[in-house]
């Protein structure tokens, strides 16, 4: 996913300085406390970590419930048979199998298209154009069908997450926008003209058990034992509830009251203190003082709200702190490029490493 703060090119600077201070075995447990897209999750839980991940944004659960959470590959042993009478080819396994029968499904008219296409929304207040006509059906077709087999018991927890995981990814792929949702184009742009398709994700074999939790980080914090704590918050202004709201109520698939030209949903249980500068930096001390963590990583950078010596003045009152840094492409949605001049192409990104002289236990509660 085209994500904003997204730790996919980076993934081999923070592997290589948190390696220096902590490895899977000397500090196992890495909680990843705003894991977004499950990007740094998913690689530390390769390199061997026990990882807990957690998000406010249901659609990143969903993600990161499927890239964390889920040990093996689905057998979809529950709809198998069921769907094996209605095609005439086989692929090899049970997730081919059920990946073909969801991408094959004929398109209805639901929520998305109701929503968020244009013909749902031609003639009313707020006509939009996130998806294609084609592309807002045959989702709403996909989500209903993950959704009855859940109900009906055919499929596992992991397998329903999977499939909604699978779905978020693709939909994202042909969304008709630039690259956030905060806004939707004029014109079908030719991605979004694309086919909806599901595909296979990646599953991380493990035999450490993984946890995943939909709760605002703060609450997590002293909640359980863990080694190392991985910070990467927002940087700046820009809420993630309002410039993902389309793939939120995708993933909840709750119908939710829509309002405004962009079709936002009720958001402020959502809304993040660390996008507001006044409040960005009490936060910070809040879980740093709070986790039982030996180690704390922070991600940030150069522009963000919080300024490199405040980060590190705050962070230095609890141990020792090394900054390391890299030079990195910023941030650009398509409609910044037209729009928006910026006085450098690129950011400096920070890795705030603190080792804290003194890691209180707390009690456990799972």
């Amino acid at each position: 996913m085209n994500y904003i703060g997204s730790k996919y090119s980076l993934l081999p600077f923070l592997e290589k300085n948190i390696l220096e201070f902590a490895g899977p075995k000397t500090a196992p447990t890495f909680f990843d406390i705003f894991a977004g897209t499950g990007i740094v999750g998913h690689r530390f839980k390769r390199l061997g970590f026990r990882i807990i991940a957690n998000d406010i944004q249901y659609y990143s659960y969903c993600l990161n419930r499927a890239c964390v959470g889920i040990h093996r590959e689905p057998t979809f042993t529950g709809i198998k048979k069921d769907i094996s009478c209605l095609t005439s080819s086989l692929p090899p396994d049970g997730t081919d199998l059920v990946l073909g029968y969801l991408n094959g499904l004929e398109g209805v008219e639901g929520f998305v298209y109701h929503n968020y296409c244009p013909g749902g929304t031609s003639g009313t207040e707020y006509p939009r154009q996130y998806f294609t006509n084609e592309n807002g059906k045959r989702c709403d077709a996909i989500r209903l069908q993950i959704e009855e087999w859940r109900k009906s018991g055919k499929i596992s927890d992991d397998e329903y997450f999977y499939l909604l995981a699978s779905l978020i990814e693709a939909i994202d792929k042909v969304a008709n926008t630039a690259s956030v949702y905060g806004a939707f184009l004029k014109h079908i742009k030719s991605s979004a003209s694309r086919p909806l398709k599901l595909q296979r994700l990646e599953i991380v074999p493990a035999r450490k058990p993984q946890k995943v939790y939909n709760e605002d980080g703060a609450s997590l914090v002293d909640r359980f034992p863990h080694d190392i704590l991985y910070l990467d918050p927002p940087y700046n202004h820009r809420q993630y509830c309002t410039n993902y709201h389309v793939l939120e109520t995708i993933a909840r698939y709750d119908n939710p009251q829509l309002y405004g030209v962009t079709g936002l949903r009720e958001y402020s249980r959502q809304k993040s203190a660390l996008c507001r500068r006044k409040e960005a930096l009490n936060v910070l001390e809040d879980l740093v003082r709070r986790t039982p963590a030996r180690y704390v990583f922070l991600s940030y950078n150069n522009e963000g709200l919080m300024s490199e010596e405040e980060i590190t003045g705050t962070m230095e009152r609890y141990g020792r702190v090394e900054l390391r840094k890299k030079e990195y492409a910023r941030f650009r949605a398509d409609i910044d490029r037209e729009n928006r001049k910026y006085k450098t192409n690129g950011v400096i990104e920070y890795l705030f490493c603190l080792r804290k002289s003194r890691a209180e236990k707390k009690g456990i509660t799972t």
